[in-house]
């Protein structure tokens, strides 16, 4: 035994300049020998007549790199799968995007309601990001009156925001790990 191990250790240094070169990466050359060691180290325990110690453990390197990449491999597709999966359910059906459409033409429509001053005063509050002061000045009003219309013209957008979010349609949320069957299996029943 001890000479088996003598000689797996010999060529050892052997089989990880030839994993570095194949794989070019000298810390994972390094575990695939180490790890064709083990193995053929508890075959020798379990079997004493190992013929020639140099090829089973090459060839055990072999195998084991041959799983590796196997292994890789699927990994790879999964992922791929996964990311498939996640942007398809990112993308919105298109009964949403009609009825986002459709909320949006009602909130143009309320927008476009409001008297010019509100309006304006709105906007510039919230689609520009004006402060009130800044309102104020721009407008030649006083704050509180940049106030009074941001209020009010808050109250039509919310009358009209309760009424639709009845009508709204939600974006379905999809889970990545649901399966196209399982989808349908919802759908339908």
């Amino acid at each position: 035994m001890r000479e088996l191990i003598e000689d797996l250790v010999a060529h050892c240094a052997d089989l990880r300049r030839q994993l570095t070169r194949e794989l070019r990466d000298p810390q994972h050359a390094a575990d695939i020998a180490q790890s064709s060691f083990e193995r053929v180290y508890v075959q020798a325990l379990g079997d004493a007549a190992i013929a020639s110690p140099r090829a089973l453990l090459f060839r055990v390197a072999r195998n084991l790199c041959i799983d590796e990449a196997r292994h890789r491999q699927v990994v790879q597709s999964w992922a791929a799968q996964q990311s498939e999966v996640s942007r398809q359910a990112a993308a919105p059906s298109s009964e949403y995007v009609t009825a986002q459409r459709q909320v949006l033409r009602r909130v143009i429509g309320v927008l476009e309601s409001l008297p010019p001053l509100r309006r304006e005063v709105f906007l510039l509050f919230r689609a520009y990001g004006f402060t009130r002061t800044e309102i104020s000045q721009r407008l030649t009003l006083s704050e509180a009156a940049v106030a009074k219309h941001l209020v009010r013209a808050a109250l039509d957008c919310s009358r009209v925001f309760a009424e639709m979010q009845a009508e709204l349609i939600e974006a379905p949320a999809v889970s990545p790990r649901s399966s196209f069957r399982a989808t349908l299996a919802e759908e339908w029943s």
